[in-house]
């Protein structure tokens, strides 16, 4: 077992399968993603095979695998949202930030995910950063907390 999450694990009773989602919202708080030595640490200290870990984390918009940008959006596809413009919010992130889903800024601070569903469509369209829900955005809000972000 990776080293790197030995004393995160023995916070949690071992082979408890239902401590999955706690210790991986801890590793992502910790790293800001979930990284493959996490998951094998995982997949040992509770006794489950890997696949499932990915098949849980893949399920939840909240889990990513990889690290993302300092600001983290996450733009969503729901039918709710794409009826209320979700595409155009999206659209707009990518020129404003010049990249595309699934990619980092060269500076290292956006990055863009195109996710299922986040949950609020009575709100839509919605955007997350870093976690934090924006509702009802339009792609001249968007431009204004970009602007606002890149000043911080």
């Amino acid at each position: 077992m990776s080293v790197e999450f030995v004393d995160l694990l023995k916070k949690y009773p071992t082979g408890r399968r239902e401590n999955l989602i706690p210790i991986l919202q801890e590793i992502q708080d910790l790293h800001g993603f979930i990284p493959e030595t996490a998951v094998s640490a995982i997949a040992e200290y509770l006794d489950i095979p890997a696949v499932k870990i990915f098949s849980v984390a893949t399920f939840y918009n909240e889990f990513r695998f990889n690290a993302g940008g300092k600001y983290h959006f996450q733009v969503c596809q729901g039918i709710g949202c794409q009826v209320d413009g979700s595409e155009r919010i999206r659209t707009e992130l990518g020129r404003l930030l010049e990249i595309s889903p699934g990619e980092i800024t060269a500076d290292g601070w956006f990055s863009l995910e195109w996710v299922p569903c986040l949950g609020v469509c009575q709100e839509a369209p919605v955007l997350s950063v870093n976690g934090e829900m924006y509702a009802k955005m339009t792609p001249v809000k968007v431009k204004q907390m970009v602007e606002k972000l890149r000043s911080l």
